[in-house]
């Protein structure tokens, strides 16, 4: 009996006449990609029903067949989890798709990353902070890939970090103490990093979190730019 996977497309696009690539991610097995048949041009039931159902943000049962990486869709079913999303939101959401898209090694499970991917699809879809989800779903994917560093301990002297300090951060030594003649740009209040670490946010912390994930992300995305940013800026050029 083949195996029953949970799981979400992440991006779909044609492939020949009536049929699909689609990239999910599943809890099981991590990304994967699949052909899958009859999706475009036919006008049965069936047919429609696939369409509607190999969308983004809907929760899958799905049964792949196949050893390639080119894995074969034999069958799809609703699990009953599905989110709604609007405007911001939506843009926000396909931000957390192109993540997974692009930064994930194929065939590799991330359960814990893909219940918070779902959490945090419905966080969204209820209107809760986009900001607060975007950088807690960042901070936790940067652990998850082996990326993460402390938000507690300045590294280079092995101390935690102090409310009162001011710190800044590089890639290959996380935060360290700043002194006070060093104008670094990338300069962080120890207060802002401390409540980014405890997911307690306002405006500095949220700021912190945005500017530290930003360059942690950079070296994982390389230089093609994210599309998602891309129609989020088009869209907010064009209100």
């Amino acid at each position: 009996m083949q195996n029953i996977l949970t799981g979400v497309v992440l991006h779909r696009r044609p492939y020949r006449e009536t049929s699909s690539i689609v990239d999910f991610f599943t809890r099981e097995h991590g990304r994967l990609s699949a052909v899958c048949r009859g999706v475009h041009g036919g006008k049965s039931a069936k047919s429609q029903e696939k369409k509607s159902l190999l969308q983004p943000f809907q929760a899958l049962q799905l049964v792949f067949s196949g050893k390639s990486d080119l894995k074969t869709l034999v069958q799809v079913e609703s699990d009953g989890r599905g989110f709604t999303l609007q405007g911001n939101a939506l843009f926000c959401a396909l931000y957390l798709n192109e993540l997974l898209n692009r930064l994930l090694p194929a065939d590799i499970a991330f359960p814990v990353t893909y219940d918070l991917y779902l959490a945090s699809v419905l966080r969204l879809s209820e209107n809760q902070s986009m900001e607060a989800v975007l950088r807690e779903f960042e901070i936790h994917l940067l652990a998850d890939l082996g990326y993460g560093f402390s938000w507690h301990e300045d590294l280079q002297s092995n101390t935690e970090i102090e409310p009162n300090g001011e710190y800044y951060f590089t890639l290959e030594q996380g935060f360290q103490l700043l002194a006070n003649a060093d104008k670094s740009k990338n300069r962080f209040s120890g207060e802002s990093v401390l409540k980014a670490a405890r997911y307690e946010w306002d405006k500095e912390s949220l700021s912190t979190a945005k500017r530290v994930t930003r360059m942690a992300l950079k070296p994982l995305l390389g230089d093609k730019p994210l599309k998602s940013r891309e129609l989020f800026q088009k869209m907010e050029q064009t209100k």
